[in-house]
This record gives structure tokens, sequence and C-alpha cells, in this order.
């Protein structure tokens, strides 16, 4: 089916904030933010995302986090996910974001980072710190290599973590999106995120998704088919 306008659904979150947005064309139509402790009721949050998401709606793409953060909010936006019910609902793709690899994204994209230079993203969640190492690709205004995985570290040993990489703190791009950003102070390139910057990002995302500007092999290096979530805490904690 051909649409007129090209309409995506975007479900973020990592903490007690799930946010909706609803895209078209590569723009924001509208917004809705809720906490999910305090809108705790399964029924009442499904009946929260039906009210923002007409079933008559057409959409090209819903693009959701599937970590890591919290497991409440990442298995909300999953479960979510997995029971939206909307036109012509086979013909849509449905792609799972990294929150790490968007705050990348936006760091490359706002820092203008020079070809092959490296990011660390960090989340901040409860007092966990999952962290990331990526390099910007030569010759690419946007996508990154990815050179670890995620990783829940200690800040006071990333200094050392970054050694094992051959890397250096003083020439790493830091993002940094959470509680206590005083706790990266002492990084000498950081960027802290903010939340309305991560919906922009991932609508850029977007933009080169819908018209093909991604390679197969990025789109299955960075993006999620599966509904497999990245739960809170990696695997990796030494």
């Amino acid at each position: 089916m051909e649409s007129i306008n090209k309409n995506s659904l975007i479900i973020f979150g990592y903490s007690e904030i799930l946010t909706l947005a609803l895209v078209v064309n590569s723009k924001i139509d509208k917004v809705k933010k809720f906490n999910i402790f305090e809108d705790d009721n399964e029924d009442k949050f499904f009946k929260v995302i039906s009210i923002f998401i007409s079933n008559k709606i057409y959409f090209n793409s819903v693009y959701y986090s599937c970590g890591p953060g919290g497991f409440t909010i990442i298995r909300k936006i999953i479960s979510c996910v997995k029971a939206l019910n909307f036109k012509d609902f086979s013909n849509t793709k449905f792609i799972g974001l990294n929150n790490l690899f968007i705050i990348a994204c936006h760091l490359n994209y706002k820092c203008k980072i020079s070809d092959q230079g490296y990011i660390i993203s960090i989340l901040n969640h409860s007092g966990d710190k999952m962290a990331q190492i990526y390099q910007k690709k030569k010759n690419s205004s946007f996508l990154l290599q990815k050179l670890s995985d995620i990783k829940n570290i200690d800040l006071d040993l990333i200094e050392n973590y970054l050694k094992t990489f051959n890397l250096s703190i003083q020439n790493v791009h830091v993002g940094y999106l959470g509680a206590n950003p005083n706790l990266v102070s002492f990084f000498k390139n950081i960027e802290i995120v903010e939340g309305s910057k991560i919906l922009e990002t991932i609508i850029q995302i977007s933009f080169l998704v819908e018209n093909n500007k991604i390679s197969q092999t990025d789109f299955k290096n960075f993006f999620e088919e599966k509904f497999d979530p990245l739960y809170g805490k990696s695997p990796s904690t030494n």
C-alpha cells in the first residue's frame, strides 16, 4: 500500500518516563509522556497507548528502545510493541534501538566529530552506568562502528577501561544520559544529553532508514528486529 504521508511511531524510555512520539514526514506531530510507576496499571497503560495511536493510521515504521535501562520500562516497551495493532500492520517495520547507540549518534551529529574519532556513550540508571565505545566511520556523516560490548562500569575505572582499547580519556568524546551529571565532570569532551535531543536523533535515524541510506550490514549491526531486549545490567560487570 502506498501512503501519502510517511508515519513513524517512536517509543523511548530507559527509566521511569516513557515517551511516545508520532512522526509525520520526519517531523514530530505529537508527543505523549507519562510515568510508568505512577500509571502502573497495565490496562491504563494500554489505554493511554490506544488513545494516542489511532488504529486507522498506517505506520511505515515503529522505533522502540530495547535497552539498556530499567527492567520495568523496557519490559513495558517490548510488551507495548508486541501488542500494537493498526492499519496494514503486516507491512510495518519494527526497529529496536540500543539506547547507547542513540546517544553516540546524537553526539556524532551535534559535535561534528572528525573521521575515525571515538565516542563512549554512558547511560546512568539506578546507579548502574552502562557504557559502550564507538568510532566514527570514515566518510560517514552519521553512522558509527561499534568497538565494544555494553559494559556496566565504575566511572572511577573508566580511564583504565579505555586504555584496554589503546584510547586516552583526553581524546574520547563522551555522551552521558541520566541523573547526577556531576559524576562525569572530569571528562574533557563531555556532552550531557537531554531526552528531547534523543527524540530528534531517532527521527534523523528514521529518515536514513526510510530513504534506504543505511546499508544492510549497518542495519544488522545496529538495529534489532526480533524484540530482543537489552535489560538493565549487561552480563559483563567486571
